[in-house]
């Protein structure tokens, strides 16, 4: 789930609390904090033990991702940025955006010079794979079927899953635990 990184980092400050001192008190590790104070998602049972230390309800917490609309430069600097974060999640119009940018850069530079496209497809690699990965978890996937990219008409496969709606998915009766805790 997509923990309200902004709320932990605030609340912890507010108690005058180092990110090492949080850990002790609701014994995540200390790289756990970091994480989710870097906007990595977070376990029903993290969340629950954060609320429980920081004694607010455990659904403040949850990032609705409705709640923040996203444009399109975020979503591309949002998959710049987790160019390495292969466990987290992405929405289809994070993953969508960001698709569209890199398609866009990799023909801008091949036109260009088709070294420089070779380039940027070598720097782009890695964030698209990472944005890839954080998407197929969305919708409940391994970040391996992104291996169906070399397969003939995989393509189409792998599409399809991305753009998935993570909305249909069984995870119903997470929510609802949440909501009657």
């Amino acid at each position: 789930m997509k923990i309200n990184s902004n709320l932990v980092k605030k609340l912890r400050i507010a108690r005058n609390w180092s990110q090492e001192q949080l850990s002790e008190a609701c014994g995540l590790s200390l790289r756990t904090i970091q994480r989710l104070e870097n906007g990595g998602s977070a376990s029903l049972e993290s969340i629950r033990v954060l609320a429980a230390v920081f004694e607010i309800d455990s659904n403040e917490l949850i990032l609705n991702e409705k709640e923040e609309p996203v444009t399109p430069r975020d979503a591309v600097e949002s998959g710049l940025r987790q160019f390495a974060n292969f466990s987290g999640t992405a929405t289809r119009f994070e993953y969508g955006w960001f698709l569209l940018f890199v398609v866009l850069v990799l023909a801008v530079c091949t036109i260009i010079d088709e070294r420089l496209g070779q380039i940027a497809s070598l720097i782009l690699l890695v964030p698209f794979l990472a944005a890839g990965a954080r998407r197929l978890n969305a919708v409940g996937h391994s970040g391996w079927w992104q291996l169906f990219w070399f397969v003939p008409f995989g393509q189409i496969v792998i599409l399809i899953m991305m753009f998935y709606d993570e909305n249909r998915r069984a995870n119903q009766p997470l929510n609802t635990k949440l909501d009657s805790a």
